[in-house]
């Protein structure tokens, strides 16, 4: 009997090789920018202003480009999470994203460094955030999403009185707080739930960005930490799961690739080439209806996992006082 469920186990997770449903709607477009920023770099004021320089010439330079067979504008600009030091209320690089919104009539989304100053709802000193600011196309910021789940001992220092002793690894540690929302960002009549780096490998956290209103996902993430690893890889495999559980397309706007569009299928629909600093114009469609993975979560899965061990309990039991 085991056998044969596992036989049967392994043909059901199988059965999705045999569909091929027609590709998906898209009656939008979106210019993912991937930048392809060193991750160690030496941040002069040239190097920085001939960065942005060359950024804001491939976002403007991509911005109209059509898609065929049917050409439609470009309606959102992404800018990936990045190891550059670009933090929002810096008025150079506002003053730039801002224009990119406006020359472009697009709503964007950078990522960036959010910094809420001391004082502000009683904090006695500065927060600062892995963040991705929104844009109007009057090139002002109408939103911010701020990374909820950072990685420890990356972007915070968990217990830090307990590995106080580490100074060395305490100043390398990032010293990001924690968001708080996840609610979705209103880019005009799309709503967005923008989620940041490996935030993306937590379905149940993701899904709810699409219970609460998200009509697009949007992942930007740095993946050029790993290198020629296959952790790249294996963050796309995952970020294409999000995709299929909530019904969503998903727009994957990465550092150093790949940077991607995926249909709720979770079929990559258009891609990047990995390492270039290039703009990737990506076809989306904006969608509202929720997957049951949507509503409920993990509940299909614990609820199994209850019923095999009461199953498996039961069993013993039985087996025991049989042969009591």
């Amino acid at each position: 009997m085991l056998l044969v469920s596992a036989f049967a186990a392994a043909l059901i997770l199988q059965a999705g090789q045999f569909t091929h449903p027609a590709p998906s709607a898209a009656d939008r477009s979106a210019l993912l920018v991937q930048q392809n920023i060193p991750i160690q770099a030496d941040w002069t004021r040239e190097f920085f202003d001939q960065t942005l320089h060359e950024l804001t010439d491939i976002s403007a330079k991509g911005a109209p480009l059509p898609i065929t067979p049917n050409p439609r504008k470009v309606d959102l600009i992404v800018w990936p999470e990045s190891p550059a030091p670009f933090y929002a209320n810096d008025p150079v690089f506002r003053k730039v994203v801002g224009a990119i919104a406006r020359q472009s009539n697009t709503w964007v989304v950078s990522g960036s460094i959010g910094i809420d100053p001391a004082g502000m709802s009683g904090e006695q000193k500065s927060k600062v955030f892995n963040s991705a600011m929104l844009v109007s196309p009057e090139g002002e910021p109408t939103g911010r999403y701020d990374k909820i789940h950072l990685v420890p001992f990356g972007e915070y220092l968990p217990l830090p009185s307990l590995f106080a002793f580490a100074g060395g690894l305490t100043k390398e540690v990032g010293e990001f707080t924690h968001g708080v929302s996840r609610k979705p960002l209103d880019a005009g009549p799309t709503r967005l739930g923008i989620f940041i780096c490996y935030e993306s490998i937590f379905p149940d956290e993701v899904r709810k960005f699409a219970r609460d209103g998200a009509q697009v996902l949007v992942n930007i993430s740095n993946d050029g930490w790993y290198g020629d690893s296959g952790a790249w890889k294996q963050h796309l495999q995952q970020t294409r799961m999000r995709a299929i559980e909530t019904g969503r397309w998903l727009l994957s706007a990465t550092n150093t690739g790949l940077t991607a569009t995926i249909d709720p299928w979770g079929r990559v629909v258009a891609q990047a080439e990995r390492k270039q600093r290039t703009a990737l114009v990506a076809p989306y469609a904006s969608l509202s209806g929720t997957t049951f993975y949507t509503r409920h979560g993990d509940w299909f899965a614990i609820a199994c996992a209850i019923i095999s061990l009461i199953l498996l309990v039961s069993t013993r039991f039985a087996a025991a006082t049989k042969n009591g």
